[in-house]
């Protein structure tokens, strides 16, 4: 009866679902579906999507809502789901409240996402005349006000149900870092934040009630949106600054400086363009984009980034050095502390993953991005399992992999029979604030980042490595630009590693080459053998983040920063 249930569902998704709400729902329905997200079909052609939509098996055809929000992609979900083969299509809410529609309802919701495309168009035809003109003009000279100690933040993200990743810790680090440091932070966004201290004046900005197509110009009717709603509220005062984390096709910040009169700190990470471009879906308004960056760029007082290849390219992209406060992501060291968990709440992880008692755990967190390297990680898994099989079982060794996203499908095909087996669990998407338990569930940490595709230098700072050295565990990882910069001195794989090489007080990691899978191999055999020798690479790891990379650090260069260039003297 089971197995006629697990043919017969499927489910569209807007965006990856927690392994929570997941849970829920296959627990509700009595079923585990296939699933299909919008981010597969946006890669198909027109002709490729409506027949995949068409032949895509199933007599019921589940439209999942994890959060409130996730209810402007309604209309898009319904058409799409109206073009499926589906018998019947329902709609499940945050509360697991089910709602049957026809295709009828769908058809006629489609009239809704018509509309709010029309409108969508508009915003983009305006934002491109705005764009224009802010950067034929030159930047407002604003100073900051050393007596005030309120802050607007901007997340000016439009994307929902993001409850895990390096920019979930990112934001919280930083917000929570201004708040340490006795600064008031008011927080506008869409949704509500997350691992954020209650100290935090949140301002919720409502985003569009429904999306149009094509999906890309929904963040210009939300910059409108945005700008609009902050100046007409009557909750936000005059902040001695704005901080805006700068995201796709957005500039807010640029237009609410001007509007209050106070300095804009921009929050730059690298191109959102360009990441489109080399590691997800290209834009089809790619020089938009662009513009709303340059425009971000010319108008921000400072610009704070998180590694030398990204100040580089800043000062390409005509940024002036003086202008640049460079700090690598950092971690708080309460929350990713490998003393927070007891050995129960660690053992209860670990048999919830039915992962044995005394196994010795090799742990991959990430979002399973272009840039993590979990395919890699994949295929050294792959090829102890086959080769190796006699020496993981009897060093009862288990690969756990957190987290979910674009890699996710070549991670399972590279793993194949094995990604169900009794070495290795895939958890799924899980929440940012239960990423400290598995870390301390774990034995062993890699980061088995890679190179760009295109040549281009790796500007990342994985929040991930911070975190994983903050908990005192041994890590392997790639040497990698700032990874390698950060987890230097380290042991390096090659002939001598076998020859009982000698750990000393400021080793941190093993390092491997980028791509490398036999060193990835080595590294993992090396720590699974040397557990004595991974404890001290652990102690060092967590004593150079305590001593270097707090947010305290983060927050304190940015504050610096403000203070050598916008105090007027």
């Amino acid at each position: 009866m089971n197995k006629k249930k697990h043919i017969i569902y499927r489910a569209l998704i807007g965006y990856p679902l927690s392994s929570n709400y997941r849970n829920s729902l296959e627990a509700t329905f009595n079923v585990s579906p296939d699933y299909l997200s919008v981010a597969d079909l946006r890669r198909m052609s027109i002709v490729g999507l409506l027949r995949t939509l068409w032949r895509y098996p199933g007599e019921t055809l589940l439209i999942p809502l994890e959060d409130v929000n996730s209810v402007a992609l309604l209309p898009v979900l319904e058409t799409l789901s109206a073009a499926s083969g589906a018998r019947y299509i329902v709609i499940v809410y945050p509360d697991m409240r089910r709602e049957r529609i026809s295709r009828l309802t769908a058809i006629v919701h489609f009239g809704r996402m018509l509309r709010a495309s029309i409108s969508s168009r508009h915003s983009a035809n305006f934002c491109r005349r705005e764009l224009k003109e802010l950067l034929n003009i030159t930047r407002a000279e604003h100073f900051l006000q050393t007596t005030n100690k309120d802050i607007l933040y901007l997340k000016t993200n439009l994307w929902f149900g993001v409850k895990a990743g390096g920019s979930v810790g990112h934001i919280a680090g930083v917000v929570n870092g201004f708040l340490d440091m006795g600064y008031s932070v008011q927080f506008a966004a869409a949704e509500e934040p997350v691992m954020l201290k209650d100290a935090v004046h949140f301002h919720r900005v409502e985003p569009p009630h429904v999306f149009g197509l094509p999906s890309e110009l929904n963040y210009y009717r939300f910059q409108q949106q945005f700008v609009s709603q902050i100046i007409n509220s009557r909750k936000i005062s005059k902040p001695a600054f704005i901080y805006q984390r700068l995201s796709i096709a957005n500039y807010a910040g640029v237009n609410l400086s001007r509007h209050f009169g106070v300095p804009l700190v921009l929050e730059y990470n690298g191109s959102e363009a360009w990441v489109a471009k080399n590691w997800g879906n290209p834009l089809r308004y790619h020089d938009l984009a662009v513009m709303a960056e340059d425009a971000a760029l010319r108008h921000a007082h400072l610009v704070v980034t998180i590694s030398e290849v990204l100040r580089d390219e800043l000062v390409e992209r005509d940024v002036a050095p003086e202008r640049i406060v460079v700090y690598p992501n950092c971690v708080d060291p309460e929350v990713f502390t490998p003393e927070r968990f007891s050995r129960d709440e660690i053992m209860s992880l670990r048999t919830s993953y039915n992962i044995e008692e005394h196994a010795k755990v090799v742990t991959f967190v990430g979002t399973f991005g272009q840039w993590h390297g979990a395919e890699i990680l994949a295929k050294a898994i792959r090829y102890m399992a086959e080769s190796e099989e006699k020496w993981l079982n009897s060093n009862r060794v288990h690969f756990l992999l957190v987290g979910d996203g674009l890699k996710m499908p070549d991670v399972k095909k590279e793993l194949g029979e094995f990604a169900t087996s009794g070495f290795v669990t895939l958890t799924g998407l899980v929440e940012q604030s239960k990423a400290p338990l598995h870390l301390a569930a774990s034995d062993i940490l890699v980061s088995p980042h890679v190179a760009n595709e295109d040549g281009s230098r790796f500007f990342g700072s994985p929040t991930k490595l911070f975190e994983y050295m903050a908990m005192g565990k041994g890590i392997v990882a790639s040497e990698l630009e700032q990874i390698g910069d950060i987890l230097s001195p380290g042991l390096r794989i090659n002939e001598t590693i076998e020859n009982n090489p000698v750990v000393d007080k400021d080793m941190v990691a093993v390092l491997t080459t980028p791509g490398n899978v036999d060193e990835l191999v080595s590294g993992i055999r090396f720590l699974v053998e040397q557990p004595y020798m991974s404890g001290i690479l652990g102690e060092n790891a967590r004593r150079k983040v305590i001593n270097h990379y707090t947010w305290r650090h983060h927050v304190d260069a940015i504050i610096s920063g403000l203070h050598s260039n916008l105090v007027n003297h």
